[in-house]
């Protein structure tokens, strides 16, 4: 039987950490500051839009169907908008979201179901929003985290959403949506 010794076990260790941050490695938000039409939830979401969207195992497998219906409008300081989620086995649920704009890149939001505070930051045709979510209600060990990354479509009226929630860092679900903006 063949030992390994402790450099080469750290060798190997080294070598596993640089391949598996190569593959984690994203984007940034600001990276997308070229992407048109710009997208500016405050505008986006006043009115009326729906949505379609799949839940997905962490593995990109389909779990369900979601709908959402939402009405909003902007007041000048704050967006407000409430949104109707559907989901495929008859479930609903109702959200209010209150979501102001900090600077030109920088958001926050409050709603129903969100623990805390959600931070987003925007540019050009990207919006990326992090929450906490109370999936349980009442229960801290319900909390999941939900990261949202939003992008506008070249008509401006479709928006491509794909969200991770996340426990403990580990990844449980995705979310893949479609919205559209009715005119």
């Amino acid at each position: 039987m063949t030992l390994l010794s402790p450099r080469t076990i750290g060798s190997v260790a080294a070598l596993l950490s640089l391949a598996f941050s190569s593959c984690t490695t994203s984007k940034s938000v600001a990276s997308f500051h070229a992407g048109r039409p710009i997208f500016a939830p405050e505008k986006y979401f006043a009115g009326r839009t729906h949505s379609w969207g799949v839940f997905e195992t962490r593995g990109g497998e389909p779990t369900s169907i979601l709908h959402t219906q939402t009405q909003g409008h902007f007041d000048g300081q704050y967006l407000h908008f409430e949104q109707d989620l559907e989901f495929e086995k008859g479930r609903k649920e109702h959200r209010s979201w209150l979501v102001r704009r900090v600077d030109a890149h920088h958001y926050t939001a409050t709603g129903t179901g969100i623990v805390g505070t959600a931070r987003a930051v925007a540019y050009g045709n990207t919006f990326h929003l992090d929450f906490t979510i109370d999936a349980l209600p009442g229960n801290p060990l319900g909390h999941l985290h939900m990261s949202q990354w939003m992008y506008l479509q070249p008509d401006g009226v479709t928006m491509v959403n794909r969200d991770t929630l996340t426990k403990a860092g580990i990844v449980v679900a995705h979310i893949t949506e479609q919205f559209h903006k009715d005119q």
